[in-house]
């Protein structure tokens, strides 16, 4: 396993710990991740990727990949 792998793994545990929901009562902080997951999905589709093939280039799984780009992550 490469450094690159590895620090994938650890990232994409983490991201599945409990903690990283959205506050939603941090109206910034909810503004600031349904963006960020608007220009995620809009790069990603400009490209023609699908959320699974860019979940497998990031070291995350598909429904992380929705769940960020829906703003929930």
């Amino acid at each position: 396993m490469t450094a690159v792998e590895a620090d994938a793994g650890r990232l994409k545990g983490e991201a599945d710990e409990p903690g990283w929901e959205v506050d939603p009562d941090d109206e910034w902080g909810v503004a600031v991740i349904a963006t960020v997951g608007r220009q995620l999905k809009l790069r990603r589709e400009a490209v023609g990727m699908r959320a699974a093939e860019f979940g497998t280039a990031v070291g995350y799984g598909e429904d992380m990949v929705y769940k960020i780009e829906g703003g929930k992550r």
